[in-house]
């Protein structure tokens, strides 16, 4: 094996290793709440892949997605998944806000929602949201289904 050779595979295994690392250093949260017959259930997870061959989600549509190597990276991955009758909604008109809430009180960031479903599940596994990036601290974020009042969640990232 080449010097130049060498020092690729090992760039790309330290390229490797780092991404992963930080992919478990996100923390998850879920809260479910349900209006009428509609479940929402606001998940915050580690950034996903959505392309390459170990992408984790499939886009259907939507916002473009926010890929893991967009500036800033995104480090959370910011979903709603919505149920009418235990059945996901695959139609949705979805919109995400959230602001941080610590140390001060900050302004409603519109997150770019895609519409996607985990790769190789199937629609049945239908949410909505997009990759982000956000600090330690507290936030809410609001989900709202089409022209229905939004449903507000408060979440704390330690991590």
């Amino acid at each position: 094996m080449t010097k130049k050779n060498l020092l690729t595979v090992t760039m790309i295994f330290s390229l490797t290793f780092l991404f992963s690392t930080n992919l478990v250093k996100a923390q998850e949260i879920s809260q479910t709440k349900t209006v009428g017959k509609v479940m929402i259930t606001m998940k915050v997870l580690p950034a996903e892949a959505f392309k390459g061959p170990n992408a984790e989600m499939t886009w259907d549509s939507g916002a473009d997605p926010d890929y893991l190597q967009s500036s800033p990276k995104p480090n959370h991955h910011l979903v709603a998944f919505v149920k009418n009758d235990g059945k996901p909604v695959e139609d949705a008109m979805v919109s995400i806000s959230y602001r941080e809430l610590s140390p001060k009180k900050g302004d409603w960031m519109t997150l770019p929602v895609a519409r996607m479903h985990v790769s190789g599940k199937g629609m049945e596994t239908t949410h909505y949201g997009n990759n982000l990036s956000l600090a330690k601290g507290d936030y809410e974020a609001r989900v709202t289904i089409k022209d229905n009042p939004a449903v507000l969640f408060k979440f704390s990232l330690s991590k």
